[in-house]
């Protein structure tokens, strides 16, 4: 009898816990959840029936992409320097004629402007001078030389004729150098009228040169380019050199013509950052198509990196804040979260997302400015 009530006892007892603690379970869930609901997401926009009818929202898909990423880089053209050169006066004097303009192709040999200079006057009277010293100092030395040979004069006479004959060389030596450097022709000219030839064929980009004036030896007529080819100084970002490498393709889109592409080339990459901008400076050589392009216009360079798979939006679904990306992904047909995402880089006019969206979330492209204004405005008041 004792065993029976005892055992009586226990199972009330057993029955009294379990329906105490499922109690317990069953209110703290309740609670729970009356609290996790009272807690409303600051980021959810839910917009009224009525008034998104008002509204034009359009939204894509988020998909897995294959692109090409894009580095872009800041820059401007300069001409190569192996296609530029000067045409200097070399001599000083008055010029006499021009025989060209800013903007005239140039063929090699052709007359560009004639100087006349009493300063090569002077050169040429006194390489002729030192011509001649030289033709009478070597007659000499060849009749003291027949003289000693037949003993018929001292060999002292001969060492001294040898003697001035280097001496008269010597000097015939410098007129010949100085015509030289002044890029003379050494012939038997004694007037003092230079013509200025060009050295190369290509485009005149400047003219210095006027008629009746006076100019110095070291003074620039002209600029002779040939500008088939241009480069594109440009600069390297740290984050972006380890995608880039010299040969990679790449092309120019200048300022002056954005609807252009000069394609070319990632010629070189500097060695040695520079350390107020921390970028690197790096030369792209491309072609000037119908020579559009000019020296120092700004644009930027684009070049292609090998292809990857991710996700790519359009940038008008990407609205800034406080130096963050955001876009609006609907969550059903009347609700919208305002979510920070983290961008790549620039395809075209699409935008790489890194993190902050998933695969098949829809994103708005078309109405986000608007979702922006109703959200914060319904987040701080109508004031």
């Amino acid at each position: 009898m004792k065993t029976k009530i005892l055992l009586f006892l226990s199972i009330i007892a057993l029955c009294t816990v379990f329906i105490w603690n499922y109690k317990s379970i069953f209110q703290g869930g309740a609670k729970e959840k009356t609290k996790d609901s009272s807690v409303p997401n600051p980021n959810l926009l839910i917009i009224p029936e009525e008034r998104l009818q008002n509204l034009t929202i359009k939204t894509i898909e988020v998909e897995l992409s294959h692109f090409s990423k894009k580095i872009e880089l800041l820059g401007e053209t300069e001409a190569v320097p192996d296609s530029i050169i000067d045409v200097p006066a070399r001599v000083s004097g008055r010029v006499t004629s021009v025989k060209f303009v800013e903007g005239d192709k140039i063929k090699k040999g052709q007359l560009l402007a004639v100087i006349d200079s009493p300063e090569l006057a002077r050169l040429r009277s006194a390489y002729q001078m030192a011509k001649t010293k030289n033709f009478a100092a070597e007659q000499n030395y060849e009749r003291i030389k027949s003289l000693v040979q037949m003993n018929l004069s001292a060999k002292q006479e001969l060492i001294d004729a040898e003697s001035n004959l280097r001496i008269i060389r010597a000097e015939k030596s410098s007129a010949e150098e100085n015509l030289r450097v002044n890029g003379l022709n050494i012939n038997d000219e004694v007037s003092g009228i230079y013509h200025v030839i060009a050295p190369r064929s290509g485009l005149a980009i400047s003219r210095n040169a006027i008629l009746g004036s006076q100019v110095l030896g070291n003074q620039n007529l002209t600029t002779i380019a040939e500008l088939s080819h241009l480069w594109f100084m440009a600069k390297i970002f740290e984050n972006d050199l380890q995608n880039l490498s010299e040969g990679d393709k790449a092309y120019v889109v200048l300022n002056s013509y954005p609807d252009m592409k000069f394609e070319g080339s990632l010629n070189h990459i500097g060695e040695k950052v520079d350390p107020i901008s921390r970028t690197i400076h790096a030369r792209i050589v491309f072609k000037n198509q119908g020579g559009k392009g000019k020296i120092g216009l700004f644009g930027k360079a684009y070049i292609e990196i090998s292809p990857k798979e991710g996700i790519k939006i359009p940038n008008k679904a990407i609205q800034k804040m406080n130096d963050k990306n955001f876009v609006f992904i609907q969550k059903s047909k009347n609700e919208y979260e305002w979510r920070e995402i983290e961008i790549g880089s620039t395809i075209d006019d699409h935008i790489e997302v890194k993190s902050g969206v998933s695969l098949n979330e829809f994103v708005v492209i078309d109405g986000s400015f608007e979702l922006k204004a109703i959200h914060f405005k319904s987040t701080y008041g109508d004031d």
